[in-house]
């Protein structure tokens, strides 16, 4: 079954945790259409931090990328100093260059997002396009259906087995109030190593882009078609005891 949404959620982080419990409970640990929808995709609490920390220090231990690589894979938030988009762009890509850009690698999310491939050997800044077309959707006419950032690849991804991006596609849903949604599509969700990290970069991905063309934050909804609480490199029991934790932690939030 490919249509599994879950109620909506607070945060990127309950938002996770319930999703992480209901894959727990499915006897291969793994879901078709997990659909996430989430109300404050830049929200958190001190119960949101402490299960964060919880899947970083468990991330850590077992020798895989912390919550904050996987973040600033999607949003790096160290390089954004409030002068835009372009300027944004170009301290991301000299450090791109110098650290991140492996041969044979697909590249980053980020790096697809603001300099992507032309047909002339050209980049697309998609990021800044996107902002670009909104403020004219401000200041001028209303479009609704327009906006996309694309990651997948079909010359690059299509027949790769492995080593190939798990985020497809972001939509954005500007409304005539002054909210700015956000739609994703992932076609394979690790949920231990690299959901969480995720959703809190898509949150900072859709707050930046709000703030530079003038929308308010509105709404993440995220699309896993295929999800899966991950078990290579710590095995089940660690991950089901990952999930367990976390999970207490917020049920006695609630209590």
């Amino acid at each position: 079954m490919f249509y599994n949404p879950m109620p909506a959620a607070s945060t990127p982080t309950r938002a996770w945790v319930e999703a992480a419990v209901r894959l727990r409970a499915e006897p291969n640990l793994t879901l078709g259409g997990l659909m996430l929808h989430i109300e404050h995709p830049v929200g958190a609490d001190d119960d949101d931090d402490a299960v964060i920390m919880t899947v970083d220090r468990f991330l850590r231990q077992h020798g895989a990328y912390p919550v904050s690589t996987v973040v600033n894979t999607i949003f790096p938030s160290a390089l954004d100093r409030g002068d835009g988009i372009d300027a944004l762009r170009e301290r991301y890509m000299e450090v791109y260059k110098r650290r991140m850009c492996t041969p044979g690698e697909w590249g980053r999310y980020f790096e697809r997002m603001v300099s992507w491939q032309d047909r002339k050997g050209g980049h697309i800044d998609q990021v800044a396009e996107n902002i670009r077309m909104l403020k004219n959707a401000r200041e001028g006419r209303f479009y609704e259906n327009r906006y996309e950032i694309i990651i997948s690849d079909p010359a690059r991804d299509l027949r790769k087995a492995l080593n190939r991006q798990c985020l497809s596609m972001i939509e954005l849903k500007p409304e005539r109030n002054g909210s700015l949604h956000m739609i994703a599509l992932y076609r394979n969700h690790y949920y231990v190593q690299k959901t969480l990290g995720n959703l809190l970069g898509l949150g900072r991905l859709l707050e930046f882009i709000a703030r530079e063309s003038g929308f308010e934050v509105g709404t993440l909804t995220v699309n896993s078609t295929s999800a899966r609480l991950d078990t290579e490199g710590w095995g089940k029991a660690d991950v089901l005891s990952l999930v367990d934790d976390c999970a207490a932690r917020l049920l006695r939030t609630a209590a």
